[in-house]
């Protein structure tokens, strides 16, 4: 059957799209406005084995859910590894669109993965609207903070957002102008307090139609958040192996040499996703903090023993969290302080 590649330029007006065969030759062009219809239409008036490449952005996600049932293949792709494309001296949407499209017939790109399931990118949003309140809320305490240190008023720990800390806080700051400043912001903190408050009840009221999330929390360490958050961002515990997972987590080593001699020295790769490395810390950082033994506990002591290194025995011990809760997920296993000594994984 024949390839036909089509590469789309998305924005939240107007779409480019075009599509080319697989000697690169222009099959079709067209410019149209961003909807559901019209990207359908052109997705089924291609005939053949219909590929499609779209770069990562706002719209990106509902674009490949609403074409995938009408096409072989949807592919969102990183925007930053596509110079040709972001800095080209000729450039509009069609341009763009038709780079896209060769992009996409030589499989010259670095895919971006997104949940194919409404369900699970639903979820991911709930996630994200959750962190995003709590970042909210954790700059407004830092801003209130700051503008009383400004005035002189120095605080210590979470008292000074209580009724009788802010009051006792205000009352040490002289000018009437910044009082009232102080205030409102004391104000939205409390509105902000109320929205994570709410935000946090739907994010379990959600989670319950994820059965592994419950199982997660059983790992020492691991709350209703934390479980939450790695099956939001994993989406499908079949893209990973434990190696993989740890890479995703930012929790990779980076390992430069040149004919056969390394170059500098080894260190953490970046690149990934950071989110998934703080559910791991966070995660080490309770469990270590318990007051029961766990087998958490265990297996960091066990590699500070081994390495000497406190830092070597915390990254290997969140990679060990990692890979138990892809184990858990992808195996259907329940959690054992044995299971933490030897993580295997079914067909892995």
């Amino acid at each position: 059957m024949r390839q036909v590649y089509v590469g789309m330029d998305l924005g939240s007006k107007q779409c480019a799209a075009v599509s080319i065969n697989g000697k690169g030759k222009m099959i079709d062009s067209e410019l149209f406005p961003t909807s559901a219809r019209n990207l359908i239409a052109f997705a089924e008036r291609q005939k053949g084995q219909v590929h499609v490449l779209i770069e990562e952005g706002e719209v990106a996600g509902w674009v490949m859910r609403t074409i995938n049932p009408h096409v072989e293949s949807v592919v969102i792709s990183d925007p930053k590894r596509n110079a040709w494309v972001s800095k080209g001296s000729n450039k509009n949407d069609r341009v763009d669109a038709a780079k896209l499209a060769e992009l996409n017939r030589l499989g010259s790109y670095s895919q971006v993965w997104h949940p194919e399931q409404e369900e699970i990118a639903a979820f991911k949003l709930v996630v994200q609207h959750y962190d995003e309140c709590s970042r909210r809320v954790a700059r407004i305490k830092c801003q209130v903070k700051a503008r009383l240190r400004g005035q002189g008023v120095i605080t210590r720990g979470g008292a000074v957002y209580g009724i009788v800390g802010r009051i006792k806080a205000l009352g040490q700051v002289n000018s009437v102008a910044v009082r009232k400043v102080i205030e409102s912001d004391f104000k939205l903190l409390d509105y902000l307090s109320r929205a994570k408050a709410d935000a946090l009840r739907h994010l379990i009221e959600v989670s319950k139609r994820f059965p592994v999330i419950a199982r997660l929390k059983r790992i020492p360490g691991v709350g209703p958040v934390l479980a939450a958050r790695f099956v939001a961002y994993v989406g499908d515990p079949m893209r990973f192996n434990k190696r993989t997972l740890a890479s995703y987590s930012c929790l990779g080593i980076v390992k430069r040499s040149s004919d056969g001699s390394p170059i500098g020295r080894e260190h953490l790769n970046r690149a990934g996703n950071s989110v998934l490395k703080d559910v791991s810390r966070t995660a080490f950082e309770r469990a270590l903090a318990s007051r029961k033994p766990n087998g958490i506990k265990e297996f960091y002591w066990s590699s500070l023993k081994r390495t000497g290194s406190e830092t070597k025995a915390r990254l290997n011990t969140q990679r060990k969290i990692l890979a138990l809760m892809l184990a858990i997920w992808r195996d259907g296993t329940e959690y054992s302080d044995e299971l933490v000594g030897g993580v295997a994984f079914t067909g892995a």
